[in-house]
């Protein structure tokens, strides 16, 4: 019989430990095994393969080359066989799942905290809920219907209208007293945080308070929504942010309104998925259950 020439599955997990940490000995301690064991397990697969995985740089371990190709292969396979091995002792495979996608911010601040009802409603129905981009290419991807804000015109997909978005500009009460009395032009005496996933928002709220920019918008930037609502939080400077995301935070205290109340963004949140006969019914039900939350939230 043909035998596969595939080297032992112990060394092959100790060398992409010793790949990650770039230590045998931190290699060893997340795999409860002696530095000496770690090494002992690279040297083998060296030998079986005929490769050098590794070299010393005075007390550093460096991967060769070949190391480096080999363990993004190898980190692949292993990760395969460990989500297989987990989907046969749960009795189902991720991949039939329900695959749910939405935008970062939404998901944590808005969509996650109502998901009991929906596992309430449907309990047969297992999901998956994954991180996606606004301009989600469902032909290039597995996700079955999503949560995405827009102007609802995705290519080949159906689109419905769940909301519409509002912002504000927020401030911590640490910042600004919430007694405060202040002219909406005044926004420009304290520090403006920036959002790099909604780059336009100062500008577009400047524009629809009918304010002209009176000098550079300057201050710390961060790369999500949640973060940004974190730095506002922590008082580090006003933010333009998605009422939506902050309704228990204004409810608490914790956030507040100095500049006026909430203005559209222009944009909406939409459930979309993709266009073409036979949706399942998950997809049909998820829909029309997100539709329901959203009418309970306006």
């Amino acid at each position: 019989m043909m035998r596969r020439f595939i080297p032992s599955l112990s060394a092959l997990v100790a060398f992409e430990a010793a790949a990650t940490y770039r230590s045998f000995t931190r290699a060893g301690e997340d795999l409860g095994l002696t530095q000496s064991g770690i090494s002992r397990q690279v040297s083998s697969l060296e030998k079986t393969l005929g490769i050098k995985l590794f070299e010393r740089i005075g007390p550093r371990l460096v991967l060769t080359d070949e190391g480096r190709s080999y363990v993004g292969v190898v980190t692949k396979l292993l990760n395969n066989l460990e989500e297989a091995s987990i989907d046969l002792v749960r009795g189902s495979r991720s991949q039939d799942a329900l695959q749910i996608g939405v935008q970062d911010s939404l998901a944590s601040q808005w969509l996650v905290s109502r998901m009991p009802g929906f596992l309430s409603r449907f309990p047969d129905t297992n999901f998956n809920m994954v991180p996606v981009a606004t301009h989600l290419n469902f032909e290039a991807s597995n996700i079955d219907v999503a949560v995405l804000r827009g102007r609802g015109a995705w290519e080949d997909a159906h689109a419905y209208h769940l909301m519409s978005e509002t912002v504000a500009v927020v401030a911590a009460p640490s910042l600004i007293p919430t007694n405060a009395r202040l002219m909406t032009a005044d926004y420009d005496k304290y520090p403006l945080i920036q959002n790099a996933h909604r780059p336009d928002s100062w500008l577009q709220w400047l524009d629809v308070k009918g304010l002209s920019r009176a000098k550079n918008i300057t201050g710390p930037r961060f790369a999500q929504t949640s973060m940004v609502i974190e730095a506002a939080r922590a008082g580090m400077g006003i933010a333009v942010v998605p009422t939506l995301m902050i309704t228990e935070l204004l409810a608490d205290g914790s956030l507040h309104m100095p500049f006026g109340p909430e203005v559209p963004s222009g944009l909406s949140y939409f459930v979309v998925y993709p266009l073409k006969l036979g949706v399942s019914k998950p997809v049909l039900d998820f829909r029309d259950w997100v539709l329901a939350q959203a009418r309970n939230q306006t």
